[in-house]
């Protein structure tokens, strides 16, 4: 069997990049691809701010959204001191895995880091960890945008519930192409049906698609009359008319984008992690991500809610685990539904 850094060699070499090892690393990001480059251009002024103060900083931002990285085993770690500084990352994935967690989050390695105000849409949904080990600096808002020309007569849906009803047959595009997958809006459905709502929501797909795609394919004939889609695509393309964005009325199925920060990383990172707590919130495109201590866009929903999974679901379950069980079920379903495409 290979040891981790075996591990983590052979992805590097698979990928032909030379990469300082994860220990070296003040900060390992990983962030949502529409602000990723907006992202990098402030963390790089970060960067120079330190390095004039005669301390240099080591950050790392993979930048392809689909690309080979060298840091995909690095949830197997067991050595704190080889971890980097701060690590950030989206979605429910392995830095939420049981064994990561027991090693490394339960233990007190990190501790949260939090905005001088916490916005009180996230303070209402329970965003903010009462453990104070992970900080959910952004979210990943999916919503409905329905073609109202396609769904004629139907009524579109107004709540998560709705997809389920029979009469959206053939009519759900879901965003879930490649690695992309609405993983949130599974695990709230999950959470409050179970795997019976699963099976209905992959009765009525009319197929996957990746949500970068979704934004431009509104209106479609090729598609279903409702795209589950992240809030960012949704306002930020251009829609025929007869297109309408659908804020559900019981909340948006919001998936984390998080960092972890070692209790040893301040005050020395403190720049880095202001940057998280309102730096992120200043790049204007970033605020159809939900900053946790905003601004939020001008134009959400007064009535705009957040249908978090919430922090006992996640504690209680291997999240990631769950995660994975759903993303596999709900493809596998969707292939075998008879109109999906």
């Amino acid at each position: 069997m290979k040891t981790l850094d075996q591990l983590m060699a052979s992805v590097q070499a698979s990928g032909q990049q030379d990469n300082p090892d994860p220990g070296e690393l003040d900060l390992l990001l990983y962030s949502p691809c529409p602000v990723k480059l907006a992202v990098k251009a402030q963390l790089d002024e970060v960067s120079r701010e330190y390095e004039e103060a005669g301390d240099p900083i080591n950050i790392h931002i993979p930048m392809g959204c689909t690309s080979v990285d060298p840091y995909d085993p690095l949830h197997l770690e067991t050595d704190p001191d080889k971890l980097p500084g701060i690590i950030a990352s989206i979605g429910f994935g392995d830095f939420f895995r049981k064994g990561f967690s027991e090693r490394f989050v339960n233990t007190g390695v990190f501790e949260a880091v939090l905005p001088e105000k916490v916005h009180p849409l996230h303070e209402e949904a329970g965003i903010v960890d009462p453990e104070g080990r992970y900080t959910i600096y952004a979210l990943t808002p999916y919503i409905f945008l329905v073609d109202t020309a396609r769904l004629g007569d139907t009524p579109p849906p107004r709540r998560w519930e709705d997809l389920l009803h029979p009469r959206y047959r053939g009519q759900i595009n879901m965003c879930g192409d490649g690695d992309d997958m609405a993983d949130a809006a599974l695990m709230s459905i999950y959470k409050e049906f179970g795997m019976e709502g699963i099976e209905k929501l992959a009765a009525n797909a009319h197929g996957l698609m990746h949500s970068s795609r979704m934004g431009k394919s509104g209106g479609s004939a090729k598609g279903g009359g409702i795209y589950i889609i992240p809030y960012f695509f949704a306002e930020t393309s251009q829609q025929p008319e007869h297109m309408q964005v659908i804020w559900p009325e019981d909340g948006t199925a919001a998936s984390p984008i998080y960092f972890l920060a070692k209790r040893d990383a301040r005050p020395r990172l403190d720049k880095l992690l202001d940057f998280f707590t309102r730096g992120f919130g200043e790049i204007e495109s970033a605020r159809w991500f939900l900053p946790l201590g905003g601004p939020l866009p001008d134009n959400l929903p007064p009535e705009a809610r957040i249908k978090w999974v919430g922090w006992d679901f996640i504690r209680d379950n291997d999240i990631t685990a769950v995660r994975d069980l759903l993303n596999d079920t709900f493809r596998r379903l969707v292939k075998e539904t008879p109109c999906a495409s």
